[in-house]
Formats: C-alpha cells, sequence, structure tokens
C-alpha cells in the first residue's frame, strides 16, 4: 500500500507497524493524558487543565513509552 504525500509517494510498507509490547494489539484508539497546570506558573494566573492526546492500546489501554515520553 502506498500513498501519495504531495512529494512523492510513501511507501507504507516499509513503515514499523507499532505493536502493543503488554498485549501484542496492532488497533490503538485516540486517548487523552491530562495536565493541570497551577496559577503559579501559567501564563493566565490561572489554574488550568491541558488534555494532551496520545494513542492507547485498543485491547489493554496501554499507551506506548514512545508516546509518553514527549509528556515528561
Amino acid at each position: 500500500m502506498s500513498t501519495g504525500n504531495g512529494q512523492g509517494t510513501l511507501d507504507l510498507s516499509k513503515a514499523e507497524t507499532i505493536i502493543c509490547k503488554e498485549c501484542d494489539n496492532r488497533l490503538f484508539i485516540s486517548s487523552f493524558v491530562i495536565k493541570k497546570i497551577s496559577a503559579i506558573v501559567s501564563q493566565t494566573g490561572k489554574e488550568s487543565i491541558i488534555p494532551i492526546q496520545v494513542y492507547s492500546c485498543g485491547n489493554c489501554g496501554e499507551i506506548p513509552e514512545l508516546f509518553l515520553s514527549e509528556l515528561e
């Protein structure tokens, strides 16, 4: 399978498929990690809740380390 990306053809058969390390599932769902920002460090001076979209395993709910490492 290949797809056009505006700059040529992208061959997805050569792309790595991410597999859940906990249960070997290959299907992921959109999930959110919720961050709470204190008023002291918030740009608005008010406490804020920030949703950050990640992908979690559709079978066991595990979030791949690939996505968690970007949240630290």
